[in-house]
Protein backbone atom coordinates (compact mmCIF):
# COMPACT_ATOMS: atom_id res chain seq x y z
CA UNK A 1 0.00 0.00 0.00
CA UNK A 2 1.57 3.33 -1.13
CA UNK A 3 1.68 6.61 0.80
CA UNK A 4 -1.31 8.16 -1.03
CA UNK A 5 -3.87 5.21 -0.34
CA UNK A 6 -6.34 5.76 2.17
CA UNK A 7 -6.02 3.32 4.64
CA UNK A 8 -8.21 2.19 7.81
CA UNK A 9 -9.29 3.78 10.91
CA UNK A 10 -7.56 0.44 12.99
CA UNK A 11 -4.40 0.43 10.28
CA UNK A 12 -3.43 4.05 9.37
CA UNK A 13 0.10 5.68 8.63
CA UNK A 14 2.07 7.75 11.13
CA UNK A 15 4.76 9.33 9.36
CA UNK A 16 7.15 11.15 12.24
CA UNK A 17 9.87 13.58 11.15
CA UNK A 18 12.22 15.04 13.15
CA UNK A 19 13.61 18.56 12.03
CA UNK A 20 16.31 19.11 14.57
CA UNK A 21 19.82 16.97 14.32
CA UNK A 22 20.71 18.02 17.45
CA UNK A 23 18.55 16.96 19.68
CA UNK A 24 16.64 14.16 17.72
CA UNK A 25 19.16 12.84 14.92
CA UNK A 26 17.10 11.44 12.10
CA UNK A 27 19.15 7.97 12.26
CA UNK A 28 18.56 7.80 15.99
CA UNK A 29 14.25 8.61 15.53
CA UNK A 30 14.37 5.41 12.98
CA UNK A 31 15.80 3.13 15.72
CA UNK A 32 12.99 4.52 18.06
CA UNK A 33 10.34 4.07 15.59
CA UNK A 34 11.07 0.16 15.05
CA UNK A 35 10.90 0.26 18.67
CA UNK A 36 7.27 1.73 18.74
CA UNK A 37 6.32 -0.65 15.68
CA UNK A 38 7.25 -3.40 18.17
CA UNK A 39 5.11 -1.41 20.78
CA UNK A 40 2.39 -1.13 18.36
CA UNK A 41 1.46 -4.43 16.53
CA UNK A 42 2.99 -7.07 19.60
CA UNK A 43 1.55 -5.02 22.88
CA UNK A 44 -0.94 -2.20 21.70
CA UNK A 45 -3.23 -3.96 18.71
CA UNK A 46 -4.32 -7.11 20.96
CA UNK A 47 -5.91 -4.73 23.86
CA UNK A 48 -7.41 -2.56 21.20
CA UNK A 49 -7.84 -4.09 18.03
CA UNK A 50 -5.79 -0.90 16.12
CA UNK A 51 -2.74 -1.39 14.37
CA UNK A 52 -0.02 1.11 12.42
CA UNK A 53 2.48 1.23 10.12
CA UNK A 54 4.88 3.77 11.64
CA UNK A 55 7.43 5.01 9.07
CA UNK A 56 9.92 7.57 9.06
CA UNK A 57 9.70 10.42 6.53
CA UNK A 58 11.01 10.12 3.14
CA UNK A 59 12.21 12.93 2.07
CA UNK A 60 10.22 14.18 -1.18
CA UNK A 61 7.49 11.58 -0.31
CA UNK A 62 3.83 13.14 0.25
CA UNK A 63 1.64 11.32 2.76
CA UNK A 64 -1.56 12.85 2.07
CA UNK A 65 -3.66 10.45 3.88
CA UNK A 66 -1.23 9.45 7.16
CA UNK A 67 -1.10 10.81 10.59
CA UNK A 68 2.07 12.74 11.22
CA UNK A 69 4.65 13.00 14.73
CA UNK A 70 7.21 16.28 13.63
CA UNK A 71 9.91 16.14 16.36
CA UNK A 72 11.19 19.90 16.86
CA UNK A 73 13.85 21.97 18.53
CA UNK A 74 12.07 23.73 20.72
CA UNK A 75 8.67 25.01 21.44
CA UNK A 76 7.90 28.42 20.58
CA UNK A 77 6.03 30.96 23.42
CA UNK A 78 2.64 29.58 22.54
CA UNK A 79 3.62 26.01 23.09
CA UNK A 80 6.18 26.42 25.53
CA UNK A 81 5.57 23.42 27.82
CA UNK A 82 3.29 21.45 25.63
CA UNK A 83 2.72 19.46 22.73
CA UNK A 84 1.41 20.92 19.65
CA UNK A 85 -1.79 19.63 18.12
CA UNK A 86 -3.89 20.12 15.30
CA UNK A 87 -5.08 18.75 11.75
CA UNK A 88 -4.41 18.25 8.03
CA UNK A 89 -6.72 19.83 5.47
CA UNK A 90 -7.60 16.33 5.00
CA UNK A 91 -8.62 15.64 8.47
CA UNK A 92 -5.76 13.66 9.86
CA UNK A 93 -4.11 14.68 12.96
CA UNK A 94 -0.68 16.35 13.30
CA UNK A 95 1.22 16.83 16.15
CA UNK A 96 4.62 18.55 17.29
CA UNK A 97 7.12 17.35 20.23
CA UNK A 98 9.59 19.87 21.43
CA UNK A 99 12.78 17.57 22.08
CA UNK A 100 15.00 20.05 23.94
CA UNK A 101 12.61 20.19 26.56
CA UNK A 102 11.84 16.25 26.61
CA UNK A 103 15.27 15.46 26.93
CA UNK A 104 15.77 17.95 29.55
CA UNK A 105 12.72 16.08 31.71
CA UNK A 106 13.40 12.41 31.01
CA UNK A 107 16.52 12.27 28.69
CA UNK A 108 14.70 10.39 26.04
CA UNK A 109 12.05 11.09 23.04
CA UNK A 110 10.87 7.68 23.00
CA UNK A 111 8.92 7.51 25.46
CA UNK A 112 7.00 11.00 24.48
CA UNK A 113 6.55 9.48 20.89
CA UNK A 114 5.05 6.06 22.70
CA UNK A 115 2.48 8.16 24.50
CA UNK A 116 1.56 10.43 21.31
CA UNK A 117 1.31 7.38 19.03
CA UNK A 118 -0.61 5.52 21.29
CA UNK A 119 -3.14 8.43 21.76
CA UNK A 120 -3.41 9.05 18.46
CA UNK A 121 -4.27 5.73 17.51
CA UNK A 122 -7.38 5.79 19.82
CA UNK A 123 -8.42 8.84 19.57
CA UNK A 124 -7.15 10.98 16.50
CA UNK A 125 -10.13 13.44 16.21
CA UNK A 126 -9.90 14.14 20.47
CA UNK A 127 -13.67 13.74 20.77
CA UNK A 128 -14.15 10.21 22.51
CA UNK A 129 -14.73 10.08 26.21
CA UNK A 130 -16.50 7.19 28.38
CA UNK A 131 -19.07 8.67 30.81
CA UNK A 132 -18.69 7.82 35.00
CA UNK A 133 -22.15 8.27 35.91
CA UNK A 134 -22.72 10.27 39.50
CA UNK A 135 -23.16 8.44 42.91
CA UNK A 136 -23.52 9.68 45.85
CA UNK A 137 -21.37 12.85 46.17
CA UNK A 138 -19.66 11.58 43.26
CA UNK A 139 -19.81 13.82 40.26
CA UNK A 140 -20.59 12.69 37.14
CA UNK A 141 -17.45 12.75 34.26
CA UNK A 142 -16.86 11.71 31.14
CA UNK A 143 -13.19 10.38 31.12
CA UNK A 144 -11.32 11.57 28.00
CA UNK A 145 -9.81 8.31 25.95
CA UNK A 146 -6.27 8.86 26.49
CA UNK A 147 -4.77 5.60 26.94
CA UNK A 148 -1.24 6.82 28.49
CA UNK A 149 -1.98 9.95 30.69
CA UNK A 150 -3.18 7.70 33.49
CA UNK A 151 0.08 5.45 33.77
CA UNK A 152 2.62 7.70 32.26
CA UNK A 153 5.35 7.80 35.08
CA UNK A 154 5.23 4.13 34.73
CA UNK A 155 7.70 2.97 31.64
CA UNK A 156 9.02 -0.14 29.60
CA UNK A 157 11.67 -0.79 26.97
CA UNK A 158 12.04 -2.32 23.71
CA UNK A 159 15.23 -2.09 22.24
CA UNK A 160 16.99 -0.44 24.53
CA UNK A 161 14.00 3.15 24.47
CA UNK A 162 11.63 3.09 27.08
CA UNK A 163 7.87 3.29 26.11
CA UNK A 164 4.70 4.25 27.81
CA UNK A 165 2.38 1.80 29.36
CA UNK A 166 -1.19 2.21 28.39
CA UNK A 167 -4.54 1.78 29.38
CA UNK A 168 -6.97 -1.04 28.20
CA UNK A 169 -10.21 -0.33 27.18
CA UNK A 170 -11.58 -2.27 30.43
CA UNK A 171 -10.16 0.98 32.13
CA UNK A 172 -13.01 2.93 30.97
CA UNK A 173 -15.54 0.77 32.05
CA UNK A 174 -16.89 1.95 35.27
CA UNK A 175 -19.16 -1.39 35.66
CA UNK A 176 -16.09 -3.64 36.79
CA UNK A 177 -15.15 -4.58 39.77
CA UNK A 178 -11.46 -3.50 41.18
CA UNK A 179 -9.22 -7.07 40.44
CA UNK A 180 -11.54 -8.42 37.95
CA UNK A 181 -9.32 -8.37 35.40
CA UNK A 182 -6.02 -6.09 34.14
CA UNK A 183 -6.90 -2.33 33.48
CA UNK A 184 -3.17 -1.84 31.92
CA UNK A 185 -0.69 -3.28 30.24
CA UNK A 186 2.15 -3.61 32.85
CA UNK A 187 -0.60 -4.47 35.61
CA UNK A 188 -0.24 -1.59 37.80
CA UNK A 189 -3.84 -0.55 37.97
CA UNK A 190 -6.50 -2.58 40.21
CA UNK A 191 -9.78 -0.72 39.15
CA UNK A 192 -11.71 1.05 36.26
CA UNK A 193 -10.44 5.11 36.21
CA UNK A 194 -7.51 4.86 38.65
CA UNK A 195 -4.89 7.01 38.50
CA UNK A 196 -0.96 5.90 39.70
CA UNK A 197 0.98 9.30 41.27
CA UNK A 198 2.21 11.58 39.41
CA UNK A 199 -0.46 10.61 36.55
CA UNK A 200 -3.60 12.55 35.68
CA UNK A 201 -7.01 12.59 33.55
CA UNK A 202 -8.67 15.15 31.73
CA UNK A 203 -12.21 15.16 32.25
CA UNK A 204 -15.28 16.95 31.36
CA UNK A 205 -17.44 17.18 35.25
CA UNK A 206 -20.83 18.01 36.01
CA UNK A 207 -22.13 18.46 39.62
CA UNK A 208 -26.09 18.30 40.55
CA UNK A 209 -27.12 22.02 39.94
CA UNK A 210 -24.10 23.37 38.25
CA UNK A 211 -22.05 23.72 34.48
CA UNK A 212 -19.84 21.39 33.37
CA UNK A 213 -16.17 21.96 33.58
CA UNK A 214 -13.28 20.96 31.98
CA UNK A 215 -10.54 20.33 34.80
CA UNK A 216 -8.02 18.05 35.03
CA UNK A 217 -7.62 15.20 38.24
CA UNK A 218 -4.37 13.70 39.34
CA UNK A 219 -3.40 10.42 41.53
CA UNK A 220 -4.21 10.94 44.57
CA UNK A 221 -0.55 11.03 46.18
CA UNK A 222 0.32 13.41 43.15
CA UNK A 223 2.08 16.21 44.95
CA UNK A 224 2.46 19.79 43.43
CA UNK A 225 6.06 19.27 42.44
CA UNK A 226 4.48 16.48 40.46
CA UNK A 227 1.93 18.16 38.89
CA UNK A 228 4.49 20.83 37.93
CA UNK A 229 6.77 18.25 36.10
CA UNK A 230 4.12 16.61 34.71
CA UNK A 231 2.20 19.69 32.93
CA UNK A 232 4.35 18.98 29.83
CA UNK A 233 2.31 15.76 29.10
CA UNK A 234 -0.83 18.09 29.41
CA UNK A 235 -0.50 18.41 25.33
CA UNK A 236 -2.92 20.39 23.25
CA UNK A 237 -5.22 17.61 22.23
CA UNK A 238 -7.63 19.05 25.06
CA UNK A 239 -7.71 22.01 22.71
CA UNK A 240 -9.61 20.59 20.19
CA UNK A 241 -12.25 19.71 23.55
CA UNK A 242 -13.21 23.16 24.22
CA UNK A 243 -16.51 22.96 22.70
CA UNK A 244 -17.58 18.70 23.49
CA UNK A 245 -20.80 19.48 25.49
CA UNK A 246 -21.80 16.07 27.31
CA UNK A 247 -25.28 15.00 27.69
CA UNK A 248 -27.51 16.87 29.83
CA UNK A 249 -25.60 19.35 29.98
CA UNK A 250 -26.86 23.09 28.81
Amino acid sequence: MTATQTRTRTNPLIVIKSTTEKYAPAEQVRDIIDALQIQVTRDFKPAWGIDATVVYAKKGEEYPNAYRINVRATAGEEDRGYLGYHFSENGYPVASIFAEEDLKDDKTISDTLSHEVLEMLVDPACNLYAHRPAGGHRPARGYFFEVCDAVQTVKYAINGYPVCNFVYPEWFEQVLKPRSRRFDHLGTLIEPFQLLDGCYADVYERRAGQKGQFKTIWGPETDLRLQEKGKHRKWHRNKQRLNIRLEGDD
